[in-house]
């Protein structure tokens, strides 16, 4: 056992000692905290005092590196700052402040004072980041350069408990663009000055001689840097503004964020595991995994009520359903509860375009971004960006991000896009070759597709060459979205070549394999139906008319095609079979426009069978108000011949007169037919009255049949006078032609005496050759098709 020392014992200390030891204490500095006009507030805080600004989720904290007193009662009603929160952070202050994304805070001087100010403008373009450099030592260290060095800050969240390293800056400058993930730390975006999240007790940030400050170990050893990813990004990536927090490191450091946040989500209640899951679906989608990170995003707003409200978990979400190719799970990029940041404008305009929607100019504004994200997430989002852009017109904005990419892999077939833009044929061909002689499916599809399209644009190809590769290109890479625009453009070019069964067949198969799309693909099937119906084989054509009698066009396009096929059938002496397939056409939904026509070809067809109740079913069961002038007057000629076939004559000729002299020629025939010869006649006349062109214009032979046939109903009537007037006005014109003798027969004078004998000599040689002159007259005038 030892023995105590000797000599008094030691008093401990009393209270009063320990009052009077915080007397002794330095006293913090007071700083006025006051509201300014237009909602700035102002921190007296010393013409030294540094600043340091960045965001946490929803919260934005600012640094200060002077032990300030702070008092924000005096921000009490403010419209941003009133529920600003104070609190020392070891030799500065730490104010927080809820400010959701997009807003930020703008920091300036004013003498011995800090001006914030909150605002949604984002960072001007041609603002300078800091510049962050890795200096592999010894010791290993990361320095910063690019403004004017303050004091350094260490502080704790209030929330998660994470300490932060924030180096501040004297005076307004630049802050960190662009996240790094390392081994030891996070360094972290921020708004002015730089902040790190540390992982490892043996950190500290130092400044350094010409204006320089590094993170470093805090005992003056090297700290592990491992690879130092992200970018410097452009002054127009860093000025846009953002809303997920993506975090950035090597594939092994972002798998060993994400098995800590596995391990953080086992322990957490299931009903407070919405940040952490977003957090976790974050890591995600920064390792390329969209489909993982849609998993873990879904859980969070299945699992946590509050989840459903944190704009961060829907845009991840969104995202990642984006990615994925799940057009139909990506409702929340359209959420209006998303804010109007840079970022989810991008990726709007990324869900437009994929939809088929013109969205490149609003993309081309805020493409720059994607160069800002991490490398996995980058390099499968960058060659889409850039893709999307050259095939929405904007050449301009895909060649700046192209260029700022660098080295950054897949970007050969939006290369060969953009000399195809700028006319450079061969190269394009060139590009295109090598991107399909590759391993990435979707650009070895795009490729062929676009092979395919600027040859046949040089007429290397014809129009079925190139729809037979677009055809090809489909085995390629099933996007649907791709896959049925691809159909349809190769169904069109099927029948730009004339291959209506061909387009039809590709069209119906990508309506059964799409459904979703059916309806919006159906006028253009409707066009490659009928198309089939004129260009397969009539028996080919009538059977896919009768699978399918619903898909006939509206319009004229219908109508040509299905009286097309009635044409060849009866061509092939299939009557019966182009009835029965007039019959069905009739009833077709789409064909109800055309009903009256198509029955009126159907009645034609049973005219000539000499149906004549066919005749009279097809007109009754096809008749329309409103049909065409000249379609009804087709149709009232061949309801009164079939009228006339049942012995219903004077009903017949009743349907004639209501034509007036356009049914006068068919009336002369019926009356002809009961041998009424004045009635015949006069019917004759009124139709030569609108039939012969005036004198002295020549007759066509048409005109011809009609006088001659005008003459023998007069000479039948016995009509002197009638014949006479018919010599008189149209003798001259029937001297020479066909028909000229029969009528100079028919018209001419009657015998006086013996002095008319050599004309009697005359006319009876003419009478020898009158019957079969006259014999073209005995069929009966054409009155239907």
């Amino acid at each position: 056992r030892g023995t105590l020392p000797h000599g008094p014992r030691a008093r401990p200390p009393t209270p009063q000692d320990a009052r009077s030891a915080v007397a002794a204490l330095p006293a913090p500095a007071n700083a006025t905290l006051r509201a300014l006009p237009g909602g700035a507030i102002s921190v007296a805080a010393g013409a030294d005092a540094g600043l340091a600004v960045f965001r946490r989720g929803e919260w934005v904290h600012i640094v200060l590196d002077r032990p300030l007193v702070l008092d924000t009662a005096t921000l009490r009603g403010h419209p941003v700052f009133a529920g600003i929160e104070a609190r020392a952070a070891g030799d500065g202050v730490a104010l927080r402040v809820h400010m959701p994304a997009p807003a930020r805070v703008a920091a300036r001087r004013d003498g011995e004072a800090w001006i914030l100010e909150a605002t949604r403008e984002p960072q001007p373009a041609d603002a300078q980041p800091l510049r962050v450099q890795p200096e592999a030592g010894p010791p290993a260290r990361l320095v910063f350069t690019g403004g004017d060095v303050g004091g350094t800050v260490a502080l704790t969240d209030p929330e998660t408990g994470e300490t932060f390293l924030a180096a501040t800056l004297r005076r307004p400058g630049p802050g960190i663009t662009q996240g790094r993930r390392l081994p030891e730390f996070d360094l972290l975006p921020s708004m002015l000055g730089a902040v790190v999240l540390a992982r490892s007790d043996n950190l500290a940030i130092r400044a350094l001689p010409e204006g320089r400050f590094a993170v470093q170990a805090a005992g003056g050893g090297s700290i592990r840097l491992g690879t130092v990813t992200g970018r410097d990004v452009t002054p127009a990536a860093a000025a846009m503004s953002r809303l997920l927090e993506l975090p950035h490191g090597a594939v092994p450091v972002l798998l060993e964020r994400m098995r800590q946040q596995l391990v953080s989500l086992g322990g957490a209640p299931s009903l407070t595991r919405g940040h952490l899951r977003r957090d976790a679906a974050e890591t995600l989608l920064s390792l390329g995994m969209p489909q993982e990170a849609q998993a873990m995003a879904g859980l969070g707003l299945q699992e946590d009520p509050r989840a459903r409200d944190d704009a961060r978990l829907l845009l991840a979400h969104g995202v990642a359903a984006l990615l994925s190719g799940r057009l139909a799970e990506t409702r929340h990029l359209d959420d209006p509860r998303l804010p109007a940041t840079d970022e989810v404008t991008l990726w709007r305009a990324m869900l437009a375009m994929a939809r088929g929607q013109d969205a490149a100019p609003a993309l081309a504004a805020v493409a720059p971004i994607v160069a800002t994200y991490p490398d996995a997430l980058r390099d499968r989002v960058l060659p889409l960006v850039a893709e999307a852009l050259v095939g929405g017109g904007e050449a301009r904005a895909a060649a700046a991000l192209v260029a700022d990419a660098g080295a950054a892999p897949g970007l050969d077939l939006a290369r060969a896009m953009l000399a195809e833009a700028d006319g450079k044929r061969a190269e394009a061909l060139e590009g295109y070759a090598s991107v399909a002689r590759g391993r990435d499916r979707r650009q070895r599809a795009a490729a062929l597709r676009r092979t395919a399209e600027l040859r046949l644009a040089a007429g290397e190809i014809d129009a079925a060459a190139a729809a037979a590769a677009l055809e090809q290109s489909l085995f390629a890479w099933r996007d649907p979205a791709e896959e049925v625009t691809t159909r349809r453009r190769a169904a069109a070019l099927r029948l730009q070549a004339g291959q209506g069964p061909q387009a039809y067949a590709l069209l119906d198969e990508t309506g059964r394999l799409f459904p979703d799309r059916a309806a919006e693909i159906r006028p253009e099937l409707a066009d490659a139906f009928a198309a089939a119906l004129e260009t397969a084989p009539p028996l080919a054509a009538a059977t896919l008319f009768d699978a399918h009698p619903d898909l006939i066009p509206t319009g004229a396009r219908g109508e040509a095609a299905v009286l097309l096929l009635a044409d060849r059938l009866v061509a092939l002496d299939l009557t019966d079979r182009a009835s029965a397939m007039l019959r069905r056409a009739m009833d077709a939904p789409g064909a109800q426009g055309a009903k009256p026509s198509i029955g009126a070809r159907l009645a034609a067809l049973r005219a000539a069978e000499g149906d004549a109740a066919g005749t009279l079913a097809a007109l009754d069961g096809s008749e329309a108000p409103g049909m065409d002038p000249a379609l009804g007057e087709r149709r009232a000629h061949l309801r009164a011949r079939a009228l006339a076939r049942r012995g219903q004559r004077p009903e017949a000729i009743e349907v004639l007169a209501a034509l007036g002299p356009s049914g006068a020629a068919a009336r002369a025939e019926l009356h002809a037919e009961a041998q009424d010869w004045p009635a015949a006649l006069g019917a004759m006349n009124e139709h030569l009255a609108i039939r012969l062109p005036a004198a002295p214009a020549p007759l066509a032979r048409e005109d011809r049949v009609a006088l001659a046939r005008t003459a023998a109903f007069a000479a039948l009537a016995g009509d002197d006078a009638a014949l006479a007037a018919l010599r008189e006005a149209h003798g001259e014109r029937m001297r020479d032609g066909p028909l000229a003798e029969a009528f100079a027969a028919l018209t001419s004078d009657p015998l006086r005496g013996l002095a008319d004998l050599p004309r009697v000599q005359q006319e009876i040689g003419m009478l020898r050759l009158l019957p079969s002159r006259l014999e073209a007259l005995r069929a009966p005038v054409q009155v239907a098709r």
